[in-house]
């Protein structure tokens, strides 16, 4: 079996040689090359600007402490030595670098169009024919570049694989470490690489992709420049990224953008897609990672049907009230939906997503997954962890090591906070200044001891945010600065992840104080690197946001903190600064035990055999994957039984009436006495109605025949008169009223509409609202509202055609019949079950019944069982057997009831022999 990972990006880049550099061009001159081939000149490239490394310093700085460090693509960076080997472990949060802008590597320039401007505030600006869009002053570029680089010829035979500079970090040393501890045998990564190719000759683009397919187990999937522009630039980082991170659009956007956005997007999932089915092989899986691919699992869904396919998110899924704001929700959701398995980091993304699908899809969803249709998607919580043997190996570098003397030696005396982040919104550095300026007022003591270092992992995408950022950083120095000490380190240039982890290493703190992020695992590397190893620092303060991931990791940590409350951040300062060593060890310690569990490794395994067993699970529900019912093999476990017992749903062989007041046929009448008429036979008439309707629809029928009542609540034994009640009224009377005065808050809002209200359940109807669309939209808030705000209420929300029911869970059709096995200890242990029936509520008997069949200890069980569960619908099914073509369900009874006008038929049935 061969897994396929596909990810946007792919753990590998190309990195050309160059030839010799190119002036220039007049800005009305023709672009260079063709993406058909058939421009054999050489390509045009960009040359790497950062190569002395030198950062610009911290505005208001007053001394040169912080020349020591250096941008990561400079050769004076320090880098260990494994950073560029394309099949080493790597950086848990790689940093975000705009794509066709690397600063490490000499790659082509981007030949994407001109697309629509994003706001209708900005007018349209004319253009010169033949400038590329993410030209250096060109609007929509993702960052602001001043300085012109300098053009350059690249070789198109010399080359080399390196690894990638941006891409899921965290990803990629689980799929390391898996694969060292033998988890995973066989893998193929799918994405792009992470550069325009536009200007690659065919013959360039096969070489490259032919050398990664062998040597990389790496599938590329190559795409425009302009697609992919509008796919990332545009529709990833404008539009999904700040939603998912709580940072919604405030000026209205353009529907021409909208539109051209949008269809990049699909136009990419599309390309991955087809160059996944190109390679599958049947046994293959498939997973997705993040939101640049949520279209992708019903893609390939709709082109692999028995596909396996496992999604997971490593950004935070925002709240319904947000995600509804996109006007693509509808085909996010759907898209999403394609996967057998949908993964998030944590609880509240889980909840988030059922709500959203509950809300703008209408769909029935339980604390473990969605229904859509006939196919069941779980949802599954599972935060990633770090490899911390990936983790040793690059500390352990002599690079780490002289780096961790030389900060140690720049800063002696000092107490260093460090952090690193995005210099975006959701990154929260500016909120962190204010906090740390509130720090230094509040606590002078500190004042001259005190060294923030705070990286930025990405250029600013957001220029009026990086002016608020430089001028509070100024502001900070212009204060709290002296001749000899500097508060503040502003680094606007990422590192080199060899100073990086020597930072983590020797600093007293650090600071994860994020608006919104997925998991930030930043913060674990640092618990590691605390471990006093390579320095004498150890045991130091983390103090995270709890609007990250790994906050629900690290429940009860004393330093969580709300990023926007600045006194609360500030005081937090304080107190790890002012913490004891023994109190400093007792919270890393804590912190290390609640981390221990989520690991790479872990993380990976779990996922992966969670995602077999779902599509295990979804196959074997499903109503073509289950065997007709062979009656003759039926009938002779029938005869040979002899003690029987059988449960059938009550519309399964009612006439097609309307339910509330159906009647059973003639015919039904006389099956079901012949059979009640046989000594061995127990027969139980299954229903969601209430007793007083069940009574009504089986007055007609035998006494020797019980009943269930509103899908287990009540249950009537053979030959009694009075309704046995199987539910707790108080618990039921607990949650009654509030759940009654929002569904009637629904009902009087929709015409038509009706509310049907039993001793158990509360149900609103609306198959007869005047308004359909508008009834199946308050049907959707009716059931998003019920399930965001039940509490700790034991209460679950049905979702049929044409109504919402709200029901206990502890009550079902299961629970009443293990309650009737129980009470037949007076009479033979049936060795004959026949479960039938095609509501919802029997897919909870069926898994009941099919349990019976395991072995057992007990004196009472007989040697030999039979169970039958037949489903008589069409919807995924845990019943072992579906009826044959042109049966029904009185037909297979009345096969039973008379076996000499028997036809032919098929059925299957469950035996289990039990030991002496």
């Amino acid at each position: 079996m061969t897994v396929f990972i596909a990810s946007l990006f792919l753990p590998y880049t190309i990195d050309f040689s160059t030839t010799g550099t190119k002036p220039r061009r007049r800005r009305s001159s023709p672009s260079h090359g063709a993406v058909d081939g058939s421009n054999s000149g050489p390509i045009v490239g960009r040359l790497p600007r950062l190569r002395s490394g030198s950062i610009a310093l911290t505005p208001g700085a007053t001394t040169e402490d912080e020349k020591i460090f250096r941008a990561y693509a400079s050769r004076f960076a320090g880098e260990i030595s494994i950073a560029d080997d394309p099949k080493a472990p790597g950086h848990s949060e790689p940093r975000a670098v705009p794509w066709g802008r690397s600063n490490k590597f000499n790659q082509p320039r981007s030949k994407a169009t001109i697309h629509p401007e994003p706001s209708i505030l900005n007018r349209p600006t004319a253009r010169p024919e033949g400038r590329d869009s993410l030209s250096d002053d060109a609007p929509g570029r993702l960052v602001t570049d001043q300085v012109e680089r300098p053009r350059a010829l690249l070789s198109a035979v010399d080359w080399a694989v390196k690894a990638a500079e941006q891409g899921h970090g965290g990803l990629q040393n689980a799929i390391h470490a898996a694969e060292e501890a033998g988890v995973l045998q066989s893998k193929i990564w799918v994405g792009t690489l992470g550069m325009p190719t536009d200007s690659l000759m065919e013959t360039i683009r096969n070489v490259i992709d032919e050398t990664l397919k062998d040597d990389y187990d790496s599938l590329t999937v190559f795409v425009s420049d302009s697609e992919f522009e509008g796919h990332y630039a545009h529709f990833c980082r404008s539009v999904l990224w700040p939603a998912f991170h709580y940072q919604m659009q405030e000026t209205p956007r353009h529907t021409d953008y909208d539109d051209y956005s949008w269809k990049q997007y699909l136009k990419v999932n599309e390309a991955f897609a087809d160059a996944i089915v190109g390679r599958w092989k049947p046994g293959d899986q498939i997973w997705v990672h993040d939101y640049h691919l949520l279209c992708l699992p019903a893609l390939l869904r709709a082109k692999l049907p028995h596909v396996e396919i496992g999604f997971f998110l490593h950004t935070p899924f925002p709240s319904s009230e947000i995600f509804r704001c996109l006007n693509a929700r509808e085909a996010l959701l759907d898209g999403l939906l394609g996967a057998d398995l949908i993964g998030f980091q944590t609880e509240e993304y889980c909840s988030h997503f059922l709500h959203s699908c509950s809300r703008i899809r209408g769909l029935e969803v339980s604390v473990n997954g969605v229904q859509v249709n006939n196919r069941f998607v779980r949802v599954k919580k599972c935060p990633l962890g770090i490899d911390y043997k990936s983790l040793n190996l690059l500390r352990q570098s002599v690079e780490v090591k002289d780096w961790i003397t030389s900060i140690t030696n720049r800063y002696r005396g000092k107490h260093l906070i460090v952090a690193r982040d995005r210099l975006d919104a959701p990154g929260g550095i500016k909120q962190k200044l204010l906090a740390y300026e509130l720090f230094l007022k509040t606590y002078p003591k500190w004042q001259e001891n005190v060294v923030l270092v705070q990286v930025a992992s990405s250029a600013s995408e957001i220029p009026a945010l990086e002016a608020q950022v430089s001028k509070l950083a100024m502001r900070i120095n212009s204060v709290y600065s002296t001749l000899t000490h500097q508060p503040l380190v502003l680094l606007q240039q990422d590192i080199s992840y060899s100073q990086f982890l020597a930072l983590l290493s020797v600093a007293d703190i650090f600071m994860a104080t994020n608006l919104r992020e997925g998991m930030n695992l930043t913060s674990h590397d640092f618990i590691h690197c605390q471990d006093g190893e390579l320095a004498s620092q150890k045991h130091g303060s983390l103090i995270l946001s709890e609007f990250t991931g790994s906050a629900s990791i690290f429940y009860g940590h004393e330093l969580l903190v709300n990023p926007w409350d600045y006194k609360q951040c500030a005081d937090a300062i304080n107190k790890a600064l002012e913490m004891s060593p023994e109190q400093k060890q007792r919270n890393w310690q804590y912190l290390l035990d609640r981390k221990s569990p989520y690991t790479a490794l872990a993380w990976y395994s779990n996922l992966q055999s969670t995602l077999t067993e779902s599509h295990k699970l979804h196959r074997s529900r499903h109503t073509q994957a289950v065997s007709p019912l062979q009656v003759d093999t039926l009938l002779t476990s029938y005869n040979a039984a002899q003690s029987r017992l059988f449960f059938l749903e009550d519309d399964a062989i009612l006439s097609p009436h309307n339910p509330n007041t159906a009647t059973l046929s003639s015919e039904a009448i006389d099956i079901l006495q012949k059979l009640a008429l046989d000594p061995k036979n127990t027969i139980y008439l299954t229903s969601n109605h209430s007793p007083e309707q069940l009574d009504n629809t089986a007055k007609s029928l035998p006494d020797q025949i019980g009943l269930i009542a509103e899908s287990g609540c009540f249950a009537k034994l053979p030959n009694t008169t009075d309704w046995k009640v199987l539910f707790d009224i108080d618990r039921i009377r607990n949650w009654r009223a509030g759940i009654r005065k929002v569904i009637e808050y629904f009902h009087e809002r929709t015409e038509g509409s009706t509310i049907e209200e039993t001793q158990c359940s509360l149900t609103f109807h609306y198959e007869n609202a005047i308004e359909q669309e508008l009834a199946a939209h308050q049907a959707s808030e009716l059931a998003d509202q019920i399930n965001s705000s039940r509490g700790s209420d034991a209460i679950r929300v049905v979702c049929d055609a044409g109504a919402v029911s709200v029901q206990p869970v502890h009550v079902s059709k299961a629970a009443a019949a293990s309650m009737i096995l129980d009470q037949r200890s007076t009479q033979p242990f049936a060795d004959f079950v026949f479960v039938a029936g095609g509501a919802r509520g029997d897919e909870a008997l069926f898994r009941w019944a099919n349990r019976l069949t395991l072995p057992s200890s007990s004196l009472s069980v007989p040697r030999t069982i039979t169970v039958t569960t037949l489903a008589t619908g069409t919807r995924g099914t845990e019943a072992r057997a579906v009826l044959p073509a042109g049966w029904s369900l009185p037909d297979v009874l009345q096969s039973l009831s008379h076996p000499d006008q028997m036809t032919d038929g098929e059925d299957e049935g469950s035996y289990v022999m039990v030991d002496d």
